[in-house]
């Protein structure tokens, strides 16, 4: 089922997260875990940043607020620290990091299902400035 916010999706958000098994350096022969990049539409906007809400956090950053609307689910790997890039159309990817995913009631139960299946994933992301 496809997200009622897929008409007014604007930004790609991309995740690596931890793979299965490691990858061998053909050249030096270091061992390091593999990684798998998860790639998702999603309708995002920007806020301005409150300290009430989002201690610890400088104002002059970008907060991110929105759905994650195809896949409409977010991986179970991913959840509040996972760092990952966000593009807007053509521009540059930004690195950011995520705040909150999921809904607080979650996406089980009568309403974070229906919910989850009718807009997508809810999320907040950090862009930090380089």
């Amino acid at each position: 089922m496809a997200s009622a916010l897929s008409s007014v999706q604007n930004a790609v958000v991309t995740f690596e997260v931890a793979g299965v098994g490691t990858v061998t350096d053909s050249a030096t022969g270091n061992v390091s875990p593999s990684v798998k990049t998860l790639a998702y539409d999603a309708f995002l906007k920007a806020v301005s940043v409150d300290p009430q809400v989002y201690p610890g956090i400088n104002v002059d950053a970008t907060i991110f607020e929105g759905y994650v609307i195809k896949p409409l689910e977010l991986d179970d790997r991913i959840g509040v620290g996972t760092e990952g890039t966000l593009t807007f159309g053509t521009a540059l990817a930004v690195q950011f990091e995520v705040v909150r995913a999921r809904l607080g009631y979650g996406n089980t139960g009568a309403l974070g299902e229906r919910l989850s299946s009718i807009l997508g994933t809810r999320i907040t992301l950090w862009a930090r400035d380089k």
